[in-house]
């Protein structure tokens, strides 16, 4: 146990400092290109992006969670399930190279056509690349995934901007996406020591067929409901609208990735491998639950002061409508961060099918604010979102104790803890003007320093978390 939580602590470091770097200069060099191309540009991408992502899971078919999961698998296992890859890469290819003029009508943009016909080689590059990430992952080797996408993103970025500069407009984005993705594939190669053989066994694939079906359909209806706010909006209102709804997304997805992509993309492995004990994995769940949503409840709240002048300041004052927007979307995303540990605490117990199911509640219940965006409006839309996606919290806390047997009083106790400085802060914002950056800086520094303190007095799951993790680093360096 020992062994496993050195190696989690340093997997997550790894691939926390990755997040910051990555992302500090994903976000450094989206200024520059938010300010050489306009909403439209970007509202164009959205709508290319939209029809690929949805199908993204095509070229995995569930089967890197599967390997993830799985306690044993051979050579023959992982090489059985790149050829798999790979072949539905180069079919997935093919279907978009042939549709792409008919989203491009479905539009009324015949750009989209073209950018969707080079986008989909992507497909074809990520099949080369999932057998080796499930095999770090499995391995917690994160620092090795660390770097390679650090140094993908940021290459591809700096010549997205130069791109950019030198007149290619929507297609400097496009370049990025292509250009990340050809990166990753050739890094990941040279850092694995895995090699696939040309042998094949349709029996070993059949192993992790059972689990891996459901994670390949959930995924599909996933990725499907989570993009077609973006198709609708990109059909019924224009592409500039779109880029400035992009715009809000994007900078509130911030929150997401700072706050549990690093805990949720480590954790995972670390709770399927202790799905067989029962005190210990609950013990470590709660811990990271609570840690989750101090994290993302204490950063939605900078973010909600600090939005305005972050978009106007940085991106410039063509992207003022996002603002709106991205004040209504962070309520919601606090509590995301949660839904996802949720998710993986069913996965990694192997009810794959059980979360499947799960999730197509989930998704109907999230066709609500659709409706509302087509018949009142965007800011309606995003107000319907942030009530949704608490409803569903409730409704994932609801199916854990059902299914898992995780108690309902701990995970609303986790909330509460959460957003006790949180919930103060919003409705002071929201009842009383804030205009000036001064205000919104003395804001902030009273949220932080309360925060600091009370994490401090309390001894929380998030200070003695931290402490842990600084009290290693120093041991290490001593």
């Amino acid at each position: 146990m020992n062994s496993l939580k050195t190696k989690s602590s340093l997997a997550f470091l790894w691939d926390f400092g990755g997040i910051l770097a990555n992302r500090g200069s994903g976000f450094i060099i989206s200024i520059f290109l938010a300010r050489i191309l306009s909403p439209e540009d970007f509202g164009l991408v959205g709508m290319s992006v939209a029809f690929i992502y949805i199908t993204q899971a095509f070229v995995d078919a569930g089967f890197t969670s599967a390997l993830i999961q799985n306690k044993e698998n051979s050579s023959l296992t992982y090489s059985s399930v790149f050829f798999i890859n790979l072949i539905l890469g180069i079919i997935v290819t093919a279907i978009f190279v042939l549709t792409a003029p008919y989203i491009g009508s479905f539009y009324n943009e015949p750009r989209v056509a073209t950018i969707i016909q080079i986008l989909s080689l992507t497909f074809i590059i990520n099949s080369f690349n999932q057998v080796q990430i499930a095999i770090l992952s499995r391995n917690l080797n994160f620092k090795a995934l660390t770097i390679r996408e650090v140094i993908a993103s940021s290459t591809s970025g700096i010549v997205a901007i130069i791109a950019a500069f030198q007149g290619f407009g929507v297609y400097a984005l496009v370049v990025q996406t292509l250009l990340a993705a050809i990166i990753r594939t050739i890094l990941i190669w040279g850092i694995s020591d895995w090699r696939p053989s040309f042998a094949f066994s349709m029996g070993e694939v059949k192993k992790l067929f059972s689990f891996s079906s459901y994670v390949f359909i959930d995924r599909v209806v996933s990725q499907t409901f989570s993009k077609l706010d973006v198709i609708l909006i990109g059909k019924v209102f224009s592409p500039a609208t779109l880029g400035f709804y992009s715009r809000a997304v994007s900078l509130k997805d911030q929150v997401t990735l700072y706050s549990s992509s690093s805990i949720n993309r480590v954790f995972y492995p670390v709770l399927s491998s202790l799905q067989d004990e029962k005190g210990q994995y609950e013990r470590v769940y709660y811990k990271l639950i609570s840690v989750v949503t101090s994290v993302s409840f204490f950063m939605t709240g900078v973010l909600l002061i600090l939005g305005e002048p972050i978009i106007i300041g940085l991106f410039g004052s063509k992207w003022a409508p996002s603002v709106p927007l991205f004040e209504i979307l962070v309520l919601g995303v606090c509590i995301f961060p949660l839904n996802v540990m949720m998710v993986n605490a069913l996965m990694s117990k192997g009810k794959s099918k059980e979360n499947f199911l799960i999730g197509l509640v989930r998704k109907l219940i999230r066709l609500i604010p659709l409706f509302i965006a087509f018949y009142y409006g965007l800011i309606e839309f995003t107000i319907a979102e942030v009530l949704i996606s608490y409803l569903v919290t409730l409704l994932n806390i609801y199916f854990l104790k059902r299914i898992v047997h995780l108690s309902v009083k701990v995970h609303l106790y986790k909330i509460f803890e959460g957003m006790i400085l949180f919930l103060p802060l919003a409705l002071i914002y929201y009842f009383f003007e804030v205009e000036s950056v001064l205000s919104r800086m003395i804001m902030v520094s009273i949220f932080v320093s309360l925060t600091v303190a009370y994490n401090w007095i309390f001894k929380s799951e998030l200070f003695l978390f931290t402490a842990e993790k600084l009290n290693n680093y120093r041991r290490r360096r001593g």
